[in-house]
């Protein structure tokens, strides 16, 4: 039997696939050079006519995605953070069995925050100090990202997860990293950096494991 011939139905929705395809495709490549500039150029060199050029499309191109550098830039941080999420699930499951694990989550998200292009998203959160508009674009992409690592750090440590002020401990962790990030750039081998790393380890472990003894004590 010769073959079905697609019906007209069939091929519209076929051809509506492959745009969406292309469309996405191209706002992905668009989101990668995005990051690679700023990774390699930083903020203030950053155009939309290099990042095109990097994404092989037309400058006007950028704009049929996003309205604006600002969206682009936003666009590219919540591009950019489930792929570092994601990196860190995999070296952690990857630890070997007898490991501190709190020790290890802490020294691999510093790691994490030591990576170029988490440097570069810092960046971007000190530039849009003074401009409000960028800070507002930030905040929507900041909040949900920081309740996802909550999130993340609960399925990770579901026992410390019962400690009343677990969010606050992770938010903490996470601040501290970041400050110690942007003190890097300044004094990169500076001892002091690996004293807070140290620190701030132990301090993790005072928190949860006193209260897993009082909740122990009181069972």
């Amino acid at each position: 039997m010769p073959p079905r011939k697609a019906s007209a139905e069939e091929a519209t929705a076929r051809s509506r696939r492959t745009q969406q395809e292309r469309r996405e495709e191209t706002r992905r490549r668009l989101l990668d050079a995005t990051i690679g500039v700023l990774v390699e150029q930083g903020y203030a060199r950053l155009t939309t006519v290099e990042v095109a050029r990097r994404a092989g499309v037309s400058q006007g191109a950028i704009f049929t995605h996003f309205e604006t550098k600002a969206e682009l830039l936003v666009a590219a941080v919540e591009h950019l953070f489930p792929r570092l999420i994601q990196d860190y699930l995999a070296g952690y499951g990857g630890l070997p069995s007898g490991r501190d694990r709190i020790g290890a989550a802490v020294e691999m998200l510093w790691a994490v925050f030591e990576r170029p292009e988490m440097l570069a998203a810092v960046e971007l959160y000190v530039a849009a100090r003074t401009e409000p508009e960028f800070q507002a674009a930030l905040a929507t992409v900041e909040g949900p990202h920081r309740n996802n690592l909550v999130r993340v750090a609960r399925g990770l440590f579901p026992e410390a997860a019962e400690h009343p002020d677990f969010e606050a401990v992770v938010e903490l962790i996470i601040d501290a990293v970041q400050g110690g990030a942007i003190a890097r750039v300044a004094r990169p081998h500076h001892p002091a950096l690996r004293r807070m790393r140290q620190v701030l380890i132990r301090f993790v472990h005072r928190s949860f494991t006193r209260h897993r003894r009082q909740s122990r004590a009181q069972s």
